[in-house]
C-alpha cells in the first residue's frame, strides 16, 4: 500500500514537472514602450499596457495543450511594437513568454532645390551627417528622424559661383514624411 502510495505520488509529481493538468500564464518583457496606446490580445482576452511597463501578463491563463495567438490589436501612439513570437500551443513551461520590442517610428524630411546650376552644394541635419545635393538630381533627404525629434536642416556648403537659402527646414517630426523644405539657389553677382 505504501509503495503504490509512493508510485501515485510520484507520478503525479513528474506529470507536474512537465505541464501536467495545470495553467499557464503568457506574458513577457517589454523593451522601450515609451507612449501610450498598446493594446495586446490572446484571442478574446484583451490587454492595456501603461506606458514605461516592462513586462506584461495576460488576466485568462490556457489550460495544457491549448493554443494560444498574442497579437496587437492597437499600437502605442508615434510607435510600432512587434512580437518575437506570436503563437503556439501551452506546453511544457508553466508561463509562456512572448517578448515585445517596441520603437518610435521615424519619417523622412525631404528638401527640393531651384536654381542649381553648380556642383558643391552641401546639406546637414544637426549632426546626423550630409547630404550632397547635385545639379542632375536636386532633392535630398534625410531619413529615419523619429517621431516628437526635433530636426534642423542648414546649407553645409555652398555650390560653386552661388549662395543657397532654405525655407521650412526646421520642426519637429511628425507622423508622416515632410516635403515642404526647399532649398533656393541664385547666382553670385
Amino acid at each position: 500500500m505504501k509503495a503504490q502510495f509512493l508510485g501515485a505520488a510520484l507520478l503525479a509529481l513528474a506529470l507536474a514537472g512537465c505541464g501536467g493538468e495545470s495553467d499557464f500564464t503568457i506574458g513577457g518583457s517589454i523593451t522601450n514602450l515609451k507612449n501610450a496606446g498598446l493594446v495586446l490580445a490572446n484571442g478574446d482576452d484583451t490587454l492595456s499596457v501603461p506606458v514605461g511597463a516592462t513586462s506584461y501578463s495576460f488576466p485568462k491563463t490556457v489550460a495544457y495543450g491549448d493554443n494560444y495567438s498574442v497579437v496587437i490589436t492597437k499600437q502605442p501612439d508615434h510607435m510600432t511594437c512587434t512580437p518575437t513570437v506570436t503563437s503556439g500551443a501551452a506546453g511544457q513551461f508553466e508561463t509562456i513568454s512572448v517578448p515585445i520590442t517596441c520603437a518610435q517610428n521615424t519619417y523622412a524630411v525631404n528638401v527640393t532645390v531651384t536654381g542649381l546650376t553648380a556642383e558643391g552644394l552641401q546639406l546637414v541635419n544637426g549632426s546626423s551627417g550630409t547630404a550632397t545635393v547635385t545639379v542632375a538630381a536636386p532633392t535630398a533627404s534625410f531619413t529615419s528622424i523619429p517621431v516628437g525629434t526635433a530636426y534642423g536642416i542648414t546649407i553645409y556648403n555652398q555650390p560653386t559661383g552661388q549662395t543657397c537659402t532654405i525655407a521650412n527646414g526646421a520642426g519637429v517630426m511628425g507622423d508622416a514624411d515632410r516635403s515642404d523644405a526647399v532649398v533656393t539657389c541664385v547666382k553670385n553677382s
